[in-house]
């Protein structure tokens, strides 16, 4: 039976007292709260599979994440080739996981769901901690601020921008890398306003720098914190005086002296990353050179992905994994002069009115700066993708509390209460439905395939939609796709794939022929391309063509020494 009065003498323990005769959730009971909400709103993300977009190459043919080898290691913390970024905790989080779990679909979202629900609970901690530091005269009790400020957190972490974040697996690294962050920044506002020279303040300190360090050995996402904190010297913590020489005072110097640790590690990886972007090799392009990507492309890029993430979030309808957007313009038409000319006026008129507005144009500032690791200056093309919201969507947590502490002051209190919890009411609702889509690859590229419009990249997800197909040996379907992708794609970097699966297709249907006219079309647009030789090996030797057979096996083996099906078959022919 239910105990009822345990479970009261439970909740009397969680809360204490505010005012005399009511009884408050602490801040604590509240970050536990508004991770369980975030919890269970995307529970569905546990029933999802890993998906032949990145997961594949990220985890389940990832060599190196099987054990927990000298070698395997020592390969995590020296490559930077294998995802153009230098990511070692990532690798090390995910070997780990396979040592323990086995790195299964539900183990890695299970994972993604517990590093979303603690960053939710950190966005609540954090937006405590600023609106505690912004204005400490609110009118407001203690329990209507924690309130707003757990509605904040949610409003962030229930958004459906997050769905890609927690139900594809790969997003793993955005959300490990937030909560490094989170912590970073927390420790940091800790210890700033602690006496200076004290053990306690030396403690946080270390930890935000520690922090910050691991969250950018996850992904280099927030090299720009850096500049963050330093917004939050001079607007929020008000340790930079600007009336005194910013150098030359003593106080203001010390603040610039102390983010040198912070400097190191930013520079140290950000040029790791840039290494690995400049001297991509394999599946990844070099970036693209001036010639080919301009400075005012770039420019006209960079501004409309900074407008991009203000109405976004609004306007949360829609969404998809990829927009294409960005994959072929020109950087005079309208959307982007718009984009640019709001960026511009928004910019000039939050720094003229920063006396007045100081909240306003400090959370500018900062989703300016944050922003700076996704513009794709050295993409092209580049996707603005709904992942790159994690870390700026933050910004929207404190905004959404101070707008609700600020219709409470004017408005009857279940009005507001009922504002609050219809709109997070909403966004859970869209973010359910945005979880089914990620459910697993064929719901993924399906959804896609009919977003991304008759553009040069729906050939990418016409020949996505037919290997996923081909593997449920669904062929018919397959066949479809892929004739869709030669039909928008002739010559393109898919038509090669796409001429391979035909030729799959034709050989399981014992159509030899067109199988070798496949086979040889996919090789006339990719000479290196080595599984063709070896369909066409096979082919030969069916066809009593022993020479051409073991030539074309041969060829096959040269261009991927680890493709052992290759090997096998040229034995037999040996053999004989």
């Amino acid at each position: 039976m239910l105990d009822t009065g345990r479970w009261k003498h439970l909740f009397a323990r969680m809360v204490d007292w505010d005012e005399p005769g009511r009884r408050v959730i602490p801040a604590w009971g509240w970050a536990a709260l508004v991770a369980l909400v975030t919890a269970a709103v995307f529970a569905g993300v546990r029933h999802g599979s890993l998906l032949a977009w990145d997961d594949d190459i990220n985890l389940t043919t990832n060599p190196h994440l099987r054990a927990l080898s000298a070698a395997n290691v020592r390969w995590m913390w020296t490559d930077f080739e294998y995802m153009r970024r230098y990511v070692p905790l990532t690798w090390l989080g995910w070997a780990i996981e396979h040592a323990l779990f086995g790195l299964t679909p539900s183990s890695c979202h299970a994972g993604n769901l517990l590093f979303h629900s603690a960053n939710a609970a950190l966005v609540f901690l954090l937006v405590r901690a600023i609106l505690e530091l912004w204005r400490r005269d609110s009118p407001l009790t203690p329990s209507t601020n924690l309130a707003a400020c757990a509605a904040g957190a949610l409003f962030w972490s229930l958004h459906p921008l997050r769905v890609e974040i927690v139900a594809w697996a790969s997003g793993r690294i955005y959300a490990q890398a937030l909560f490094f962050l989170l912590v970073a920044t927390l420790a940091y506002l800790r210890a700033a306003p602690a006496a200076r020279g004290t053990g306690s303040r030396r403690g946080w300190f270390t930890v935000a720098v520690l922090a910050y360090t691991a969250s950018l050995l996850t992904h280099p996402l927030g090299f720009t914190g850096v500049a963050v904190l330093l917004v939050a010297d001079i607007w929020l913590l008000r340790r930079v005086d600007g009336r005194k020489a910013l150098w030359r005072d003593p106080a203001n110097r010390a603040v610039w002296l102390e983010k040198i640790p912070f400097v190191v590690v930013a520079v140290a990886v950000l040029g790791i990353t840039l290494l690995a972007r400049f001297h991509a090799r394999g599946l990844w392009d070099p970036p693209p050179t001036l010639a080919q990507f301009g400075l005012l492309p770039r420019l006209m890029q960079a501004c409309y992905i900074w407008a991009h993430y203000v109405w976004r979030p609004l306007v949360p309808v829609g969404l998809a994994p990829v927009y294409t957007t960005l994959v072929w313009f020109k950087p005079t038409d309208a959307v982007f002069v718009a984009s640019a000319a709001a960026v511009a006026m928004v910019t000039a008129i939050l720094w003229w009115r920063r006396a007045a507005w100081p909240g306003g144009c400090a959370l500018w500032l900062v989703h300016l700066i944050v922003l700076v690791p996704t513009l794709g200056l050295t993409e092209y093309p580049h996707y603005p993708s709904d992942r790159y919201s994690y870390l700026q969507g933050v910004l929207w947590a404190p905004a959404f509390a101070v707008a609700l502490r600020w219709l409470r002051a004017r408005c009857d209190r279940r009005l507001v209460a009922g504002l609050g919890v219809a709109t997070l009411a909403a966004l859970s609702a869209l973010t359910v439905s945005q979880i089914r889509i990620w459910r697993n690859s064929e719901t993924l590229f399906r959804y896609l395939y009919a977003h991304v419009g008759d553009s040069g990249y729906r050939a990418d997800i016409a020949f996505r939609l037919g290997e996923v197909l081909r593997a449920q040996n669904r062929l018919p379907e397959a066949a479809e796709y892929y004739r869709e992708t030669l039909r928008i794609d002739v010559v393109g970097r898919r038509a090669c794939g796409a001429h391979f699966g035909l030729g799959l297709i034709a050989r399981a249907g014992e159509r030899n022929e067109e199988a070798r006219q496949h086979y040889q079309a996919s090789l006339r647009l990719r000479p290196d391309f080595a599984p063709a030789y070896a369909g066409l090996g096979e082919l030969l030797a069916m066809a009593g063509q022993r020479d051409a057979a073991v030539a074309s096996f041969k060829q096959a083996i040269a261009l991927d020494p680890e493709d052992a099906i290759a090997r096998a078959a040229l034995a037999r022919l040996l053999a004989r």
